[in-house]
């Protein structure tokens, strides 16, 4: 059990490193079969959608200077092949080190041959996020 949950953390931890990166083709390969992504800052429902999204979101952090996504607390919750990630989000600006913000984030996994996949994020500010 325990090493399940360092993989389904370490999917997670994936996901914010390459999406600081913008390595598109990385952070991709988090994701299942299945997309839904919610935030402040837009949503999608497919992988083309959140392909979309993620360029987008990305061009608007980078010409802000980049972004720093650090996770804490995160509780893991495994059912059989799923399993659920409840932490809270720091996001810090890379170029400058000022906090621009904290949401709580709430994610649903699935285990597929290729390892643990994303098929559901969310992410809940609690203030208005600045960027």
């Amino acid at each position: 059990m325990m090493d399940e949950r360092i993989d389904i953390l370490e999917t997670l931890y994936v996901a914010e490193q390459t999406f600081d990166a913008g390595d598109l083709e990385r952070n991709i390969k988090t994701w299942s079969d299945e997309v839904l992504i919610e935030t402040p800052f837009g949503s999608a429902n497919s992988l083309d959608s959140y392909k979309q999204w993620f360029h987008q979101f990305y061009a608007q952090t980078s010409a802000n200077g980049g972004t720093r996504h650090y996770v804490h607390n995160p509780i893991v919750l495994v059912n059989g092949d799923r399993a659920e990630i409840m932490a809270y989000l720091y996001i810090i600006n890379a170029s400058t080190g000022k906090f621009l913000g904290s949401a709580k984030i709430h994610e649903r996994l699935k285990k597929t041959s290729a390892g643990w996949k994303f098929t559901y994020r969310s992410v809940e500010s609690d203030q208005a996020l600045e960027m």
